[in-house]
């Protein structure tokens, strides 16, 4: 259950989840409470064999075009909900229907929540049979925060379609393909241009570079938002006019990661990033700042991670990466690339959830068998 299927990592969570649920065992269902599909997940899910539940509500007040749902409810025995109004109606509705298991995955930074939303959730915690969170960063934040029981809260890693990032192209065919120079270091940024991601502060870092090194350098911006026009004069004030490139919204996403030489995340604050794992997946290099799951999904392979906000050390770090010997570079790569594939990739994290989902519903089992055996006794 979620608000609205868009272009955003939660929307490409719930179709990795419903396509890859072992069909043996699980009927998916999937449930848009808020907007109808744009984007063709509809027809997604229709080639899958998924039904889809678009209630398509324009308002919070449309309380008839519930209905759809409460007709499904009763056959259904786990409610997985994602996003805001999807986890209050979800644990609202999934109460009044009795399903069995009712699970809450949080995807925002639990820092980053606001107050009523801390309240709210907190207030309704005890509707959920488990809260979910994607990093054990978040998951210690979201048990302070909100003063949950610590049993109730798990981690359950985003994981990505490997298959997806599998690419044989070398990267000179990459940066053919792409367009992008070819005897240049390549520096990219795959993300929304918000405050939130510190594009300001990589192109600090890159003014910071020693001046050859600086030279060799050229950035690459993937991604819309608001700050482009403020970006791109912050460029023009640095220097770095003619070594930025905004190549905005992009479908070829794969084929950048293998054309570059190096992903910078300069984020002030993440929850569990996918551009991590897409670029592990690919074995491109990978700088980042320390923040929320970030370190968990690099680990101990070998790439660097920074303060959030610290100009010199993110600088340090995208030079000390540029300038790595290519077979350490390659031998750092081989090991992300198997991390995504244990830890991170859709297959892994589907199976944790199987076996939360079963797990639940046998507590439920045997909690519903000792009430029976109350009741007769009594």
């Amino acid at each position: 259950m979620i608000d609205r299927l868009g272009r955003g990592g939660v929307a490409q969570v719930t179709l990795n989840v419903a396509k890859t649920l072992n069909s043996e065992k699980f009927s998916p269902i999937v449930c848009t409470t808020r907007d109808a599909p744009t984007h063709g997940q509809d027809e997604i899910l229709k080639q899958a064999g998924i039904p889809l539940v678009a209630l398509n509500r324009r308002s919070r007040w449309q309380f008839l075009s519930w209905r759809a749902l409460w007709r499904v409810l009763p056959t259904v025995d786990v409610l997985h909900t994602h996003q805001t109004g999807s986890r209050f109606w979800g644990r609202l509705w999934g109460k009044l229907f009795r399903v069995p298991v009712i699970i809450t995955q949080e995807h925002t930074a639990a820092d980053q929540k606001s107050f009523a939303r801390h309240m709210v959730d907190r207030a309704m915690a005890p509707l959920s049979d488990r809260i979910l969170t994607v990093s054990e960063f978040d998951r210690d934040l979201l048990i302070q925060e909100e003063n949950l029981p610590p049993d109730k809260v798990e981690t359950v890693y985003v994981g990505i379609d490997i298959n997806k990032f599998a690419t044989d192209l070398t990267p000179i065919e990459a940066r053919r393909q792409t367009g992008l120079p070819h005897d240049k270091a390549l520096v990219a940024v795959i993300a929304r241009l918000t405050p939130q991601k510190n594009h300001i502060g990589l192109f600090q870092a890159l003014s910071a570079l020693p001046d050859e090194l600086k030279a060799q350098a050229h950035c690459v911006l993937i991604g819309s938002g608001d700050m482009e026009e403020e970006l791109r004069e912050k460029a023009a004030d640095l220097g770095l006019k003619d070594q930025v490139t905004f190549l905005g919204e992009r479908t070829d996403v794969p084929v950048i990661l293998r054309a570059i030489d190096l992903l910078v995340l300069p984020s002030h604050w993440e929850c569990l990033p996918s551009v991590i794992s897409e670029a592990l997946a690919t074995k491109c290099p990978v700088a980042s700042t320390a923040v929320g799951g970030v370190p968990e999904m690099v680990g101990n392979i070998g790439w660097p991670l920074v303060p959030p906000g610290d100009v010199n050390a993110l600088s340090e770090a995208i030079a000390s990466v540029l300038q790595m010997p290519a077979d350490e570079r390659e031998r750092i790569a081989e090991a992300g690339q198997k991390r995504v594939r244990d830890i991170f990739s859709k297959e892994a994290s589907v199976t944790h959830l199987e076996q939360i989902y079963e797990s639940l519903l046998q507590q439920k089992v045997r909690s519903g068998a000792r009430r029976h055996a109350a009741i007769q006794e009594g």
